[in-house]
């Protein structure tokens, strides 16, 4: 028995760490932050990918990879067909090029409601909201680190999502595709490669 774990530790990918800073521009509760963000780590861990959030960023000695902002909602609405109105029905937007991720707070409160046609903001659960955010997070990561344009066809990095798949229990539908974690995994340890280069090369110079 012993030697078998020996053998599953040693095929276990090397865990990495990812950095990410996160500024709250939206009221949202520590304990609906904290669970939001389990809930992403978990979906990232299969893979030995490790987040190390920081919700009070001041500043880092290099850029972070990826930087996340929370608002309440757009600035500018892009506007969607609706049944009975018409609706932003974004959650969240990522830049690539600057791996910068907006998460919007009372459009995923709609969300989770499954009635984007209320015009106050619904009263939903904190756990199924805290859930729904940090799937959208996750979905959000992906597109930054993957440097994704697109989608898939299913799993994490499909296009849209089914009211009740965003706010079940289940983590099925949120499942990052084997390849994706594992460039996920190239882009982080090129990432700590490079960091490493430039701080030889400050030692060098100093």
């Amino acid at each position: 028995m012993l030697t078998l774990t020996l053998l599953l530790a040693g095929l276990a990918p090397a865990p990495v760490t990812l950095d990410v800073p996160i500024y709250l521009g939206a009221d949202l509760s520590e304990d609906i932050v904290a669970s939001a963000l389990h809930e992403t780590e978990r979906i990232f861990e299969s893979g030995g990918i490790a987040l190390r959030f920081d919700l009070s960023p001041n500043g880092h000695s290099s850029p972070p990879l990826v930087t996340v902002v929370v608002l309440p909602r757009p600035a500018r609405f892009k506007v969607y067909g609706c049944s009975r109105d018409r609706h932003d029905h974004r959650l969240g937007h990522t830049q690539l090029r600057a791996r910068r991720i907006t998460l919007w707070s009372e459009q995923l409160m709609r969300a989770v409601d499954g009635d984007w046609d209320r015009t106050e903001l619904p009263d939903v659960d904190d756990h199924v909201y805290a859930r729904a955010l940090g799937r959208v997070l996750a979905h959000e990561l992906g597109h930054a680190l993957l440097g994704l344009n697109g989608h898939r066809d299913g799993g994490l990095m499909r296009s849209d999502f089914s009211h009740r798949s965003l706010t079940a229990r289940g983590r099925r539908a949120f499942r990052l595709a084997e390849e994706d974690l594992q460039a996920i995994r190239d882009t982080l340890l090129d990432a700590v490669a490079k960091n490493k280069s430039a701080a030889l090369r400050l030692l060098d110079g100093a």
